[in-house]
């Protein structure tokens, strides 16, 4: 089996794209300026201006190179081991149920935020590299709805640099749909009932939060509360969840905050650059031959007793 025309998801390629470091303005100076001393041009290089003349033009040499990282070829090394066996790994995480559960929701609270009606795109794309299905049909711009865990994993995206998988993505659709601008929409929903109550559960598992008869210990109790308060922000999301819950009152709730919608939603713009697509496709090229060359070893012992 060849890979030479493998076709990526869009999602997923930023697991494969390692871009070389290039030299700082600095350093390409200080480099021009050392070339010239070798031609005669100013006085001679000493010794330790000659080992960082050559460590200068090693690291621009190096700068040209594509390499794959060992977690890039652990990805593709599945892929590989996926195709030719017929099988695929399920990606099965609380994050990605959440995702899947609340992907309307998370676009009806963004249409509320921006009072814009944003529809499902179902049209899927695919060119000589990539292949994805963006969220949001638009003309104009790609949106792209990222729905956040819990309250904690919301806050980091705020205080931290976008996720560079996530820019790769938008990178993707762009490309696929000839769209210059995009953004990358964090959107906090209410969790699910059910992972809600796994999470308890597992509370449960580590530290027998509740009694034989399954109700919560008093001293748990406070625990219980800020995990739920993590994980819902309205109070008709709040009502519902302790009305579904056998073990979570209400009543434990006098202290809650609603968070205002417009305060769920952290936006992040992005717009094509040519040079990241051809970084990708670069990438790509050296993916695919990697993959034309992964062959399993199995360990298969004879031994004269068996």
């Amino acid at each position: 089996m060849k890979f030479n025309n493998y076709i990526f998801r869009s999602h997923s390629v930023g697991k494969i794209i390692n871009v070389p470091k290039c030299l700082t303005e600095r350093q390409k100076e200080t480099l021009n300026a050392y070339r010239e001393r070798v031609k005669g041009n100013g006085k001679p290089l000493t010794e330790k201006q000659i080992t960082d003349w050559h460590s200068l033009e090693n690291k621009l040499n190096e700068s040209k190179n594509y390499k794959l990282n060992n977690t890039a070829e652990q990805y593709l090394t599945d892929l590989v081991f996926e195709a030719k066996t017929g099988r695929k790994s399920k990606l099965e995480t609380k994050y990605f149920d959440k995702g899947l559960a609340k992907e309307k929701e998370s676009r009806d609270l963004l249409s509320q935020v921006l009072n814009v009606f944003l529809t499902q795109d179902e049209e899927r794309k695919q060119n000589e590299w990539v292949t994805g299905k963006r969220d949001i049909k638009s003309d104009n711009i790609i949106i792209d709805i990222k729905t956040s865990w819990s309250f904690e994993s919301f806050n980091k995206h705020l205080l931290e640099s976008a996720n560079e998988n996530y820019l790769r993505q938008l990178d993707c659709y762009m490309d696929l749909w000839g769209i210059k601008d995009s953004l990358l929409c964090h959107v906090l929903v209410d969790t699910p009932i059910n992972l809600i109550d796994d999470e308890i559960k597992r509370l449960d598992w580590k530290y027998n939060i509740m009694d034989i008869d399954g109700n919560i210990r008093d001293e748990h109790i406070s625990g219980v509360v800020e995990l739920v308060q993590n994980h819902i922000f309205t109070r008709a999301g709040l009502e519902k969840f302790c009305e579904a819950s056998i073990n979570v009152q209400i009543e434990w709730f006098d202290n809650f905050i609603e968070i205002p919608k417009h305060e769920r939603i952290h936006m992040i713009s992005h717009q094509f650059e040519k040079e990241r697509i051809e970084q990708r496709n670069e990438c790509i090229k050296i993916a695919r031959e990697f993959m034309n060359n992964v062959k399993p070893l199995n360990n298969i012992i004879y031994d004269k007793q068996i």
